[in-house]
């Protein structure tokens, strides 16, 4: 299966503090994880580690940072054709602290310069493309030449992301997954989930916005909301012990990217991305948190029967239209919110 990963690159810095800082104060650290990091190449990476031929397209700075990223993705066996070097900028880089108390996390973002790529003439052709948003030119310029590829788009205010153009992108994607905050930011509603009509009330916003992809609202840990045979339902996440919830977004989109293209049903490829998310959060980081393609589906199978392909011909399902149903060993857990859409 060839990817494509279209977006933002960061380089990363977490560090693990027993209590987050005071003023004025001196930290002594014993730890720190230092990797490439961004939506995008997140979800590239994750692609990559199960074995899908992936390609990542973005740009980085003439700096240490950036010589980094490309050996990292380049070791990886990463394609970096559509990786930019931009003499005239530096690397966003992100230093994240997680409060061990809490499991709370601060992120310090640099973003010196904002440049995108100028080249966006892709040659391959993919069965699944991912945006992150930020490349708003280049993500629609391999979409229109990649017409029959499943396409989705990861809607979160991440970094450099802009809002008008992440909803642009959105209109030309057939898979959206909407964080909740990002959610809220632009139905203008508060989601309280002891109330979950507030829930239902945001996704039938976007789904009047954006009414031909198929939508999906991440919840944090609370899982994600999602349509199938004209319902309104909310997955729940898996029970871990979490540490970290950095990146725990990134990997439920590639591992949805994932899903998608070995063509498993909408509710399926949901619950993969779930639990490969949810696995993610037991451990500090991204990169090295992230599941193999073996555990999730042995955590999978252990708890909701065999993973099979219900069809192999499956072409991609427009949110109106019917979903496979799976059988009831596989139902999820009764949802907060299971409602009609009218």
């Amino acid at each position: 299966m060839n990817v494509l990963s279209v977006g933002e690159v960061s380089y990363d810095i977490t560090v693990p503090v027993e209590a987050f800082p005071t003023q004025n104060s001196r930290v002594l650290l014993k730890e720190k994880l230092e990797y490439s990091g961004g939506p995008a190449c997140n979800v590239a990476y994750l692609l990559n580690k199960w074995k899908c031929e992936t390609y990542f397209s973005g740009v980085i700075g003439f700096d240490d940072y950036g010589t980094a990223i490309r050996k990292d993705l380049e070791n990886n066996r990463i394609h970096v054709n559509y990786l930019e070097t931009n003499y005239e900028k530096k690397t966003t880089m992100s230093l994240i602290l997680i409060d061990k108390s809490n499991t709370l996390r601060t992120e310090l973002v640099i973003t010196p310069e904002v440049h995108h790529l100028k080249k966006y003439d892709y040659n391959e052709t993919y069965d699944v493309i991912y945006s992150d948003g930020f490349e708003y030119s280049a993500s629609l310029a391999v979409f229109d030449r990649n017409q029959n590829a499943i396409t989705l788009l990861g809607a979160s205010l991440d970094k450099g992301s802009d809002e008008k153009e992440i909803l642009g992108i959105a209109k030309h994607v057939k898979y959206i997954t909407f964080s909740l905050e990002f959610a809220e930011k632009i139905t203008k509603m508060q989601a309280d989930f002891n109330n979950p009509q507030t829930l239902l009330n945001i996704y039938r916003d976007l789904k009047n916005k954006y009414p031909n992809p198929n939508i999906i609202v991440t919840l944090k840990n609370m899982g994600a909301m999602y349509q199938l045979n004209n319902e309104i339902k909310v997955m729940p996440t898996i029970s871990v012990t979490e540490v970290d919830r950095t990146g725990a977004g990134d990997i439920f989109d590639g591992a949805l990217c994932y899903a998608l293209g070995k063509h498993y049903d909408l509710e399926k490829a949901i619950r993969i991305a779930n639990i490969a998310a949810g696995l993610s959060t037991a451990k500090y980081g991204v990169k090295d948190a992230m599941p193999s393609l073996t555990e999730v589906i042995s955590y999978y199978e252990q708890r909701f029967g065999p993973l099979e392909v219900e069809n192999n011909n499956v072409n991609v399902a427009s949110s109106n239209q019917p979903e496979s149903t799976p059988s009831n060993n596989q139902q999820p857990p009764t949802p907060p919110v299971n409602s009609s859409v009218n």
